[in-house]
């Protein structure tokens, strides 16, 4: 690949980190104004975060989100392996990006070990804020080396074992979000913990699926035949 097409698909990777950063801090600035609106005075930090009105809105706009992140996605890449790589990529700088606008407006959170109602699809997740935070950044680490692969001369291969080993780390992380989603619901954050072994457990064997994805054995990009 030429060093113009190299330079092509990292501007457009900086154009899609601009969008993400904006799509984040519009998002906090909304939940900020929401705040206001629902708790005037503040909300307890105890308490599970109160979506507002029907969880059927929030499931819509949560629905709305993820189309917006994949349709940019689509857009600004060629082929599903940049698509994917693109669209973890925008999770991952919106997701961090959200939190930040929310420091910085609001000053909330108070520490990034403070639990949050992170999603509510298919049910609601709840955790520390930093725990997402850290799973946005292996997003775009991950990203960055997809795509550093995927426009090098040894392309890199989402080969099965390596997708397989990406669906188990994300379930086990899913699973720690969620294990005690009815516990809170009903009595709040207090005497809940967070499961830092299940997030380390999914960290290492989604990472290990990308190790394999990214390797240097990869199979070099196929050249076509001349007669």
């Amino acid at each position: 690949m030429s060093l113009s097409r190299i330079h092509q698909v990292w501007i457009r990777l900086f154009g899609v980190f601009l969008f993400a950063c904006a799509m984040g801090l519009l998002e906090a600035i909304c939940v900020v104004y929401l705040r206001r609106l629902i708790a005037p005075a503040g909300t307890d930090p105890t308490l599970p975060a109160m979506p507002l009105g029907s969880f059927h809105i929030e499931h819509i706009r949560e629905a709305c989100t993820m189309v917006m992140l994949l349709t940019v996605a689509w857009m600004t890449a060629s082929n599903w392996r940049s698509r994917t790589a693109h669209f973890f990529f925008i999770f991952g700088v919106w997701d961090i990006l959200y939190y930040v606008g929310l420091k910085w407006f609001a000053h909330w959170p108070a520490s990034w070990l403070q639990w949050d109602c992170l999603f509510l699809i298919p049910k609601p997740w709840y955790g520390p804020v930093l725990a997402p935070v850290l799973i946005s950044a292996y997003f775009m680490v991950g990203c960055c080396l997809v795509l550093a692969r995927e426009n090098s001369e040894r392309k890199g291969r989402l080969s099965l074992p390596a997708l397989a080993l990406q669906l188990p780390g994300f379930l086990v992380w899913y699973w720690s979000f969620v294990k005690d989603s009815d516990l809170i619901q009903a009595h709040g954050y207090d005497g809940i913990s967070y499961s830092w072994s299940l997030f380390a457990a999914g960290l290492i064997i989604a990472g290990l699926g990308l190790w394999l994805a990214t390797r240097m054995g990869a199979m070099p990009a196929l050249r076509p035949l001349h007669r």
